[in-house]
């Protein structure tokens, strides 16, 4: 994927071919993905990130940092331009995953409904703008199971129409592996859409 975003992507848009390393490894049976100063880093302790991944059966995975390959193109092309954190995928084409990370302590309704809105949507763009790219798109749709995740590092009251408690922690203790959500456009791409808040852990099997 990393060599398709820096030759195909930049190819189709008229742009130079990049040359940046956005791409991580791991075969970890778990780790956590962080942003920090828009770098994206992969931790290995529990409760350091923001996305936490659990891999039992030791997949080979890919990790893109999709925000840092969107900043390097050119200022007119990147403008205006929503992106996702970072794109996660595993080398048996298993999962294919988009992840929106943020850190954000949520105090009422209306900035919950907010935050979510707006990594639903940079998430979106990001999958609408790379399925242009036929090469992309068909990679992409090689993968059994393909979501796009919204995590967020706080934990969170649920949104208002998931039929759960909103005590501040039970939500990890009932809902482990997060809240599926539906969303028509995401869902017409192919993809599911998932939030993941505190503890909740993406699970790769």
């Amino acid at each position: 994927m990393d060599s398709l975003l820096k030759n195909d992507f930049t190819s189709f848009h008229k742009l130079p071919i990049s040359s940046l390393n956005i791409r991580q490894d791991t075969s970890s049976s778990y780790f956590e993905l962080e942003d920090v100063n828009t770098v994206l880093t992969i931790s290995f302790a529990k409760d350091s990130g923001t996305a936490k991944y659990s891999n039992p059966n030791d997949l080979e995975i890919a990790i893109i940092d999709y925000d840092t390959f969107l900043t390097s193109l050119s200022h007119k092309f990147k403008q205006g331009k929503s992106r996702c954190d970072a794109i996660v995928y595993t080398e048996n084409k298993s999962f294919f995953l988009l992840n929106e990370l943020k850190n954000r302590k949520i105090v009422d309704e209306n900035a919950f409904e907010e935050v979510l809105s707006g990594a639903i949507s940079q998430m979106l763009k990001t999958l609408k703008l790379i399925k242009t790219v036929a090469s992309i798109e068909t990679f992409i749709n090689s993968f059994e199971h393909k979501r796009c995740c919204y995590c967020n590092k706080q934990s969170n009251k649920p949104s208002p129409n998931i039929d759960a408690p909103n005590a501040f922690n039970r939500l990890n203790n009932l809902l482990p592996d997060g809240i599926e959500m539906e969303h028509s456009e995401i869902n017409a791409l192919g993809f599911q859409l998932f939030q993941y808040t505190g503890s909740q852990t993406i699970k790769l099997n």
